[in-house]
């Protein structure tokens, strides 16, 4: 994954992620303040539903080729790539586990 600031303004694709990531928890995705260095400990997903926003997360990457440009830099992303990439999305920007 390309290090870089996603912006929620000019990213399509962070857009649907984040959105997403929002329902997953039920929280109001306009509500929250992406610009905030400590937004994403506003809530908290157990192992499962981390689990289970990667696997769609995984899909969407890879069924995207925009995305993966977005998201990645390039295209034509193997399957395992676009794990790897949901994986470090959710590591970098992902809600906090439970306790």
């Amino acid at each position: 994954m390309i290090k870089r600031t996603f912006s929620v303004v000019t990213d399509n694709h962070l857009h649907v992620a984040l959105g997403n990531m929002c329902r997953y928890v039920k929280a109001n995705f306009w509500e929250i303040d992406f610009n905030s260095n400590q937004w994403f400990k506003d809530y908290t997903w157990d192992y499962e539903t981390e689990e289970h926003f990667k696997k769609w997360l995984t899909e969407y990457i890879y069924g995207i080729r925009d995305a993966q440009k977005e998201f990645c830099g390039r295209t034509n992303m193997k399957k395992k790539e676009c794990e790897d990439a949901a994986s470090e999305f959710v590591f970098n920007h992902g809600w906090s586990l439970n306790k």
